[in-house]
């Protein structure tokens, strides 16, 4: 077993483009730290990397980053029958016996948890799975999904390793379920030196789900007429109805431009031009978005997701406790202060350099795997 690669297998289907530029297919921010987890980890030669990627008919057949394998896995649609469902259960357990993976990593709360971890528990691997969202600890997306929520649950007291994002989730995880090996790791974001571009809009994020209440920054954008509002929105197709009603009504406000898409590569442009980046959701993890903004030096303002109170403690955004004539007052009271714009800028920017530079967090990252396997390989 001495000086043996550690096989490593990430299952993220919609990472796909991270690894293809110029790619439609919409994603979200835990796609994203998959694909930097494994950018990281490929960089040790320790380590044998494959991702597994959705199967989108023109998947590039060798990834751009050295020493990742790209492997194929299946079609993501946006409604499934159980039949379907067992089909990919049983092409995954294949596609896991053919690589042999020592660990395996995922993310995201479904079904593939459980069948995951019973493929690590009948052959003897490990398996960590990576928490992406507040429901994914506190029982929520188990009451919401029946039968497949009991296979989650299943799979998410056997696995070998949880990591999550913060102490809240910790916590929610301890209280709600049998497992003893937690790890806390924040995301990993690559630092850039920050863009001085003069500050010109109001931001607003993310791909189109009714939990963002996207509708909320209409209203704000309406109520703030003098300022320039930007909305970047992808849509999924099950939501396609009410994703066409929301662009009409932005059509119709004159200080709002409604973009639907912008690839990955471009966005942070959108984010260094912000004076404030709005987030309306009901809860999120951490969001991706938090990290780009502050990548920025653009302070937050958050209706009601401040993940271990980071917005007050580094005073880098505004809390607004789910009151939405909170984060109408807020942000009018910021944009008439550009002298607590920038300190909330620069501390944002703080912030992300002491908790969050991918060169630290890659560090624990392997410090996490080699306590979980590497004693009894290297």
């Amino acid at each position: 077993m001495k000086n043996k690669k550690i096989k490593i297998c990430f299952f993220s289907p919609a990472s796909y483009p991270f690894f293809v530029k110029n790619s439609k297919t919409i994603h979200g921010g835990a796609e994203f730290q998959m694909y930097l987890w494994a950018k990281e980890i490929a960089k040790n030669n320790n380590y044998s990397v494959s991702f597994m990627l959705g199967n989108y008919g023109q998947m590039e057949k060798h990834s751009p980053i050295k020493n990742i394998k790209l492997i194929k896995a299946f079609k993501l649609t946006a409604s499934e029958n159980i039949f379907s469902k067992l089909l990919k259960s049983v092409y995954l357990l294949f596609l896991y016996f053919k690589i042999k993976p020592d660990i395996i990593i995922t993310t995201n709360a479904s079904s593939i948890v459980g069948v995951t971890a019973l493929y690590t528990q009948l052959f003897g691997k490990q398996y960590i799975y990576r928490s992406s969202s507040i429901i994914d600890v506190d029982r929520s997306w188990i009451s919401n999904h029946k039968f497949m929520g009991k296979i989650y649950r299943w799979g998410l007291e056997h696995t070998n390793l949880v990591i999550v994002q913060g102490k809240e989730h910790k916590s929610l995880l301890q209280k709600n379920h049998r497992i003893k090996n937690i790890k806390i790791l924040k995301n990993a974001f690559p630092l850039q030196k920050p863009n001085t571009e003069i500050k010109q809009h109001i931001l607003w994020v993310s791909r189109f789900v009714e939990m963002k209440n996207p509708f909320l920054f209409l209203d704000l954008a309406k109520q703030i007429p003098d300022e320039y509002f930007v909305m970047i929105c992808p849509y999924n197709p099950s939501g396609y109805k009410r994703w066409k009603l929301l662009k009409n009504k932005a059509a119709k406000i004159p200080n709002l431009i409604f973009i639907e898409k912008i690839s990955f590569h471009e966005i942070q442009a959108y984010f260094n031009k912000a004076k404030i980046f709005i987030n309306t959701s009901d809860f999120e993890g951490f969001p991706n978005t938090f990290l780009q903004a502050a990548q920025a030096k653009t302070p937050i303002v958050s209706l009601n997701v401040n993940p271990d109170n980071f917005l007050n403690e580094y005073n880098c955004g505004i809390f607004c406790k789910n009151d939405f004539n909170l984060l109408v007052k807020e942000t009018k009271k910021l944009l008439q202060n550009p002298n607590e714009q920038i300190l909330k800028g620069e501390n944002a920017y703080r912030y992300l350099k002491e908790n969050h530079n991918i060169n630290k967090i890659g560090k624990q990252l392997e410090e996490i795997i080699y306590d979980l396997i590497g004693k009894n390989i290297f």
